[in-house]
């Protein structure tokens, strides 16, 4: 007797448990799906940039950093601003990084391209450089201010011995570019262009702190 009262309590506790998980999963079925496209990814691509060449190779290793950015500009949402010291993003639209992670191979790049070093280099590389390139975007956002709406790049390079420490050199370049668009996609052909014509003014101040 005690066995067949152990068995039907042991029947009931089973069942209460699929029910109680059957309850559990229903609420999980019955939320809404979000249905919504996944943002636009853009990527900051300079196209056929051509740094100028510089005389001869300085024959040192030029360390290019992680390049930083002010608060605001360090994710990878696409700034704009309508008014001044207010500052909006795009919710469908994104870059594939943070624009200065996406600067880091395009400033190697366009160092290479000079000429200049035996060897261009970026983190984590565990190479000796003679020189470090720090590269701080101050700024980057498409402004509807005017019109057609325009976007502006802030950006401050700096210059160091490695071997001293000492800063040879820093300048802020600043380009305003207008979009061709007035949306996400105009804001990033703008930017491109406007990454190319700052590279076009730092790489030239870079070189001249060589010798």
């Amino acid at each position: 007797m005690t066995c067949m009262i152990g068995r039907r309590a042991s029947v009931r506790v089973n069942r209460c448990g699929w029910v109680l998980l059957a309850l559990l999963a229903l609420p999980g079925c019955l939320l809404p799906q979000d249905k919504s496209p996944p943002p636009q990814t853009f990527v900051l691509e300079v196209g056929a940039f051509e740094p100028p060449p510089a005389r001869r190779s300085s024959g040192k290793t030029l360390l290019v950093a992680t390049p930083k950015a002010a608060p605001g500009f360090d994710s990878n949402r696409i700034a704009y601003t309508r008014e001044p010291l207010k500052l909006d993003y795009y919710s469908n639209s994104v870059w594939s990084d943070a624009p200065p992670k996406l600067l880091l191979p395009i400033l190697v790049r366009a160092f290479e391209g000079t000429g200049a070093f035996r060897a261009v280099v970026s983190p984590p590389a565990p190479t000796l450089a003679d020189l470090r390139v720090d590269v701080d975007v101050i700024r980057l956002q498409q402004e509807f201010m005017a019109q057609p709406s325009q976007v502006r790049l802030t950006a401050r390079i700096k210059v160091v011995d490695m071997k001293s420490g000492q800063v040879l050199g820093t300048q802020v370049f600043e380009a305003l570019e207008p979009a061709p668009s007035e949306d996400a996609y105009g804001a990033v052909r703008a930017s491109n262009a406007a990454v190319q014509k700052v590279l076009g003014e730092m790489i030239p101040f870079a070189l001249r702190h060589l010798s």
